[in-house]
């Protein structure tokens, strides 16, 4: 009875065919590549002979064991034997000929290239027994031939069992100018690569220890190799192998015998592929460089020059390397300017401190005692202050258990329950405030029909103190108060609140030289109402207003920034852009007249620091600063070193 081969048997037969085959080709492609001298046209016309007997062989096994065949009978085996005999006589013809010129007998390596295309050939003969050729059926005899040195350009790893296989690769390789390590097995090119870098492996996938698909899947699996190109060269050829391959990974996939200028060709594409992949690895890379970067400068640990190589670059990767540095640069001495400013705002808070005769006692008389509890929650520790909207404590919050301070507003500025009304709508504004040169308001309460607002306690002195005592506030200080002044108004600003009341009385700075701006929202309580002509007058400061207010129009941001601009021109000078003997006559002013350079009061006040003030008292709101952020940025820019002039 006649047998058939199994689907498994038939794709090994295959195989096993197209590997003599493959070497056969390889070899003498590359002997042929050699022969381009007239005088070697016997070898050449003798290596052209051999190659078209072997792709006769192909044709003959690619017809009777197609890739799509899954079944062969015994008598097909033996037919097909018989067919290849043809071929493979005109191969060993031609390789008797030309071991028998004068050439092979000087030439050793010549003379091993043809004794492997002889092995290779003879094996045909022996396929009916479908036993895979090894190394040793192919190059026992054959001495090794030398390799070519020539200029690296690329590390290739050829994996392959089969000793001829490997030669031939790495012979093609060589002379193209690449690197090239070979390995006889899976577990080999497993250790291989873990030892070294490759820019491609060529990989096979018939081997007896760890196939190619095995060895594919690790190093695709691996974080490390997965960008390595990977071109299978096999010669099994079915779709599902080629298929299997690809969804594991492999770049490529080549069939034995391959066409050298088609393999030439996709190992350049795939180190192109590979190029273009480590240029991309290292432009990521130097991305996270500069993304740490900026982290370095919200930690404020940032070290200049730490982007040089980046910026290195050439492209808009290293011009932005380039800009953020030197903004890295300027920003950190912006910070250290500003810390320096605060150091000297201390300073003088604590000369303030030491030249101060202590707590005013006057008016204690009057209102709320020390020891006294308010409100049935806060135990008064003492008076604070008085101002025109009622008087300040320092109290314990029984409920809290801690400071805080308690501003009983003066009696009949909040009999209007409109203006009450309002003023907690305001409130409920201002609580959203959260900013560390803000005073937090806590809450609005009424005990026997006084009102009063709890609120942040802080110790320190106020503006108005230091410009008292000190006379006048020096350039590095009054920058201080005012960037800090502009970072606490951009921020409520954003949340829709408006001061209308910033002067030197609610700016307090503490042991540090924070500045602390306070009663947010309480000037709603001093607006005019119906009936109510002097409520501003009486309540208000109308030094510090700017004419807007005076004229009861629509006050904006801009209304603060005036009044930010009558205290840094106090805080400079030690006196108010416009005085009089009334209150008419100083409205009179404000709204006529044209303040004084305040660097003409006082020098040493920065050319630019002077026109900025002068600028936020402008008559006309959209002449001034548009913004407290805006404010902020022209402040930064100002040089308060000796001789600077911003």
């Amino acid at each position: 009875m006649e047998t058939r081969l199994s689907p498994e048997e038939v794709a090994e037969l295959r195989h096993d065919l197209r590997t003599p085959v493959n070497l056969i080709v390889g070899y003498c492609e590359m002997l042929l590549e050699d022969a381009t001298d007239p005088d070697l046209a016997q070898r050449k016309a003798a290596l052209e002979e051999a190659l078209q007997a072997v792709r006769d062989a192909l044709a003959v096994i690619d017809t009777t064991v197609p890739a799509t065949r899954d079944n062969l009978r015994s008598t097909d085996v033996v037919r097909l034997n018989e067919s290849l005999r043809g071929p493979q006589g005109r191969i060993l013809q031609a390789i008797t000929v030309l071991l028998g010129t004068d050439t092979a007998s000087t030439d050793e390596g010549f003379v091993a290239d043809l004794l492997r295309v002889k092995a290779a050939a003879e094996q045909l003969a022996e396929i009916g027994q479908r036993s895979k050729p090894t190394s040793d059926t192919t190059t026992d005899a054959i001495s090794e031939a030398g390799a070519v040195n020539v200029p690296n350009r690329s590390r290739i790893l050829v994996v392959d069992d089969i000793e001829a296989n490997r030669d031939i690769l790495e012979r093609r390789l060589r002379k193209q100018g690449h690197e090239v390590d070979c390995a006889n097995g899976g577990q080999s090119a497993m250790d291989l690569i873990a030892q070294r870098p490759y820019d491609l492996v060529l990989l096979d996938v018939m081997m007896p220890d760890i196939d190619g698909f095995q060895v594919l899947q690790q190093i695709k699996g691996s974080s490390e190799t997965r960008d390595v190109p990977v071109i299978m060269i096999s010669a099994l050829d079915d779709m599902a192998s080629i298929v299997r391959c690809i969804e594991l990974g492999a770049e490529d996939y080549l069939p034995k015998p391959f066409d050298p200028v088609l393999l030439r060709a996709r190992i350049a594409a795939s180190l192109e592929r590979k190029r273009l992949r480590d240029g991309e690895l290292a432009y990521l890379s130097e991305v996270n460089t500069v993304i740490a970067a900026a982290t370095a400068v919200e930690r404020g640990d940032y070290e200049s020059e730490s982007l040089s190589g980046v910026g290195s670059r050439s492209d808009e990767l290293g011009r932005l390397a380039r800009v953020f540095d030197s903004m890295a640069a300027k920003v950190r001495s912006r910070e250290q300017r500003l810390q320096n400013q605060v150091d000297t705002l201390r300073a003088d808070i604590e000369r303030t401190r030491g030249e101060s005769s202590g707590s005013d006692d006057e008016g204690e008389n009057e209102g709320l005692k020390a020891g006294e509890v308010f409100a049935g929650r806060y135990d008064i520790i003492g008076m604070l202050g008085q101002g025109g909207m009622g008087s300040v404590y320092m109290a314990r919050d029984r409920e809290l258990d801690e400071d805080v301070a308690v501003k009983v507003l003066r009696t009949g500025l909040v009999s209007n329950p409109s203006l009450v009304d309002r003023f907690k709508t305001e409130l409920r504004l201002t609580r959203r405030i959260s900013h560390r040169n803000v005073v937090r308001t806590y809450d609005l309460g009424d005990c026997d029909g006084a009102y009063y607002i709890t609120m942040e306690y802080v110790e320190g002195v106020t503006v108005r103190e230091l410009i008292d005592t000190r006379g006048t506030v020096g350039v590095s200080s009054t920058l201080a108060i005012a960037t800090q002044l502009a970072e606490a108004l951009a921020v409520a600003h954003e949340q829709g609140v408006i001061h209308r009341d910033i002067k030197p009385q609610n700016l307090l700075l503490d042991g540090e030289g924070v500045l602390k701006v306070m009663d947010f929202g309480v000037a709603r309580l001093a607006e005019r109402t119906d009936g109510v002509t002097e409520t501003g007058m009486v309540v208000g400061t109308p030094a510090y207003m700017a004419p807007e207010q005076l004229l009861d129009e629509d006050v904006d941001a801009r209304s603060d920034l005036y009044a930010v601009g009558v205290v840094l021109y106090e805080c400079l000078t030690g006196r108010l852009p416009f005085e009089a003997n009334s209150p008419v006559a100083l409205i009179a002013k404000l709204l006529i007249e044209d303040p004084l350079d305040p660097a003409t009061l006082q020098t040493g006040i920065p050319p630019a620091f002077s026109s900025l003030i002068l600028r936020l008292l402008t008559k006309r709101p959209e002449e001034r600063v548009g913004s407290a952020t805006e404010l902020g940025q022209l402040l930064g820019r100002i040089d308060d070193t000796p001789g600077g002039d911003g």
